[in-house]
């Protein structure tokens, strides 16, 4: 399991070192090609409170931040608790 993490660390570090070095000789973007409308966050941040105004939806996003945390701390709770001896 090592050496495919350690595989993966590489290969990822090599392909990181690429993009950076094409991103550092590439060509500058003019300033036309990329142009945002001013009232794109406002739209953006509307849309989102709108999807957490609905209950349905907050509670998923409650539930799917709970799920992980009560697993984190089940895990601990049960560290807490001593072994039991085995009996010979």
């Amino acid at each position: 399991m090592k050496k495919i993490a350690l595989w993966l660390s590489g290969a990822g570090t090599a392909i990181a070192g690429l993009a950076l070095t094409v991103a550092a000789h590439a060509q500058t973007i003019p300033a036309g090609a990329l142009s945002v409308p001013s009232s794109t966050v406002t739209d953006l941040l509307a849309s989102v409170s709108n999807i957490f105004t609905d209950p349905g939806i907050r509670a998923l996003v409650v539930i799917a931040a709970a799920i992980p945390l009560v697993v984190y701390f089940a895990k601990h709770a049960t560290g807490l608790l001593p072994k039991s001896r085995a009996r010979a």
